[in-house]
């Protein structure tokens, strides 16, 4: 394995976070040590405020919006997109999968803490077991995070299972972008990228200097030029 990287900004004005539970736990998080106590494994700022931002400029104002994040963990991620919810005025739900009880259990509390539970509903499992069947039960999605396992497999159930009912001009993120595995080890969400262009095509967009340890934010999206038309707008 390459050498981590750390793109996570510690120095910034908390007034930036959407949500005030976020800003409580983030006022003194300035090293890997304080961060991971408080927030978990949530990739920080600025990637909070891309998923916040990004999610108020997709949420359609006239349908519903149905949301699917995998890889809960404390629940960090999901009081942002869910807070976007709350603040766009707009109808949206969320639902996010963790396969650990113990982060499932505390992510639960963090967004009931939060004043969003009527936002967001969990479900506990592997996500490669959970989102196909949950995405059978889903008319459409418009939007969604997918940062739970991170190895190649794991990364192209998910995207596929998503990308089977995104909606027209949905989006796709995807964390840790970096390509941190060395030759002969596990193929990763980098090498999954490349993969998910050469099936289905689409435009992406990679951040590079966002999040810590594998950094990078990927935003995928199948149509672009064509989108108003699609949208009725």
């Amino acid at each position: 394995m390459k050498d981590p990287k750390f793109y996570r900004i510690t120095s910034y004005d908390r007034g930036l976070l959407p949500n005030p539970v976020l800003r409580r736990l983030e006022e003194d998080a300035d090293t890997m040590e304080k961060w991971t106590q408080k927030t978990g494994l949530s990739p920080g700022h600025p990637a909070w405020g891309i998923l916040y931002h990004v999610m108020l400029a997709c949420l359609h104002p006239d349908q519903d919006n149905i949301i699917v994040e995998t890889g809960t963990n404390w629940g960090s991620s999901s009081i942002v997109i869910a807070q976007a919810i709350r603040d766009s005025g707009r109808r949206g739900r969320l639902h996010t999968i963790e396969i650990d009880r113990v982060n499932h259990e505390k992510a639960k509390a963090r967004v009931e803490e939060a004043g969003l539970s009527d936002l967001v509903e969990f479900h506990l499992g592997a996500s490669e077991k959970v989102l196909p069947t949950l995405m059978e039960k889903l008319d459409s999605v418009r939007f969604a995070y997918l940062d739970g396992g991170h190895g190649l497999d794991t990364v192209l159930v998910e995207f596929d299972a998503v990308q089977r009912k995104l909606a027209h001009g949905g989006l796709v993120i995807m964390d840790n972008t970096y390509p941190i595995a060395s030759e002969g080890e596990t193929a990763r969400v980098c090498e999954a990228l490349r993969e998910i262009v050469a099936r289905h095509g689409g435009n992406i967009v990679n951040l590079p200097f966002v999040s810590w340890f594998t950094p990078g934010l990927a935003i995928w999206q199948r149509e672009s030029l064509n989108l108003f038309e699609g949208l009725g707008v």
